[in-house]
């Protein structure tokens, strides 16, 4: 059966009319092997490409002055979200058996993102992204900095469609 009229409107995207991010500390499940050092490095990264595209002000808790910016109510005009993220698995790969072109051996990491009004606490959305580096011979600091770089593309994305 064909209907006949219009097309159902499209739903409104959840980060539409936010212009203000404040990107709490990164978490770290109980049991996943990466260290808080390298959990900050993955959130610089977000920040930092966050910055470049230019798809909202950014404010970063790792930053002891932004912290008090980001304790202060938004101001007028401004709606502010907060993003936070838990890396919910890691895998630091095999440098060796990357090495033998068979597919095994690749660092994988995993991080779970949420997205919440920062007046209300309302939950907008909320997205996993997996980061994964799984050819060549790199080192695993090498796999470790592509599979980070994949997940905050990925998160770029997401942000984007939901815009």
């Amino acid at each position: 059966m064909f209907l006949l009229g219009r097309a159902a409107a499209a739903p409104p995207k959840p980060l539409a009319g936010y212009n203000e991010a404040v990107v709490e500390r990164f978490a770290v499940i109980k049991g996943c092997a990466l260290a808080q050092l390298q959990s900050d490095a993955v959130q610089q990264t977000v920040v930092s490409r966050l910055r470049a595209k230019k798809l909202v002000a950014v404010i970063d808790r790792l930053d002891a002055e932004e912290e008090e910016l980001a304790k202060t109510p938004p101001a007028g005009g401004v709606k502010r979200m907060t993003v936070t993220a838990t890396v919910v698995e890691f895998a630091r790969g095999s440098q060796t058996a990357r090495s033998m072109g068979i597919g095994a051996g690749a660092t994988k990491l995993r991080v779970r993102f949420t997205f919440k009004d920062a007046v209300t606490g309302a939950e907008l959305f909320t997205t996993e992204r997996l980061g994964r580096y799984s050819y060549g011979s790199g080192t695993n600091e090498a796999g470790f900095s592509a599979a980070a770089g994949e997940v905050v593309d990925g998160l770029i994305g997401e942000i984007e469609r939901n815009r």
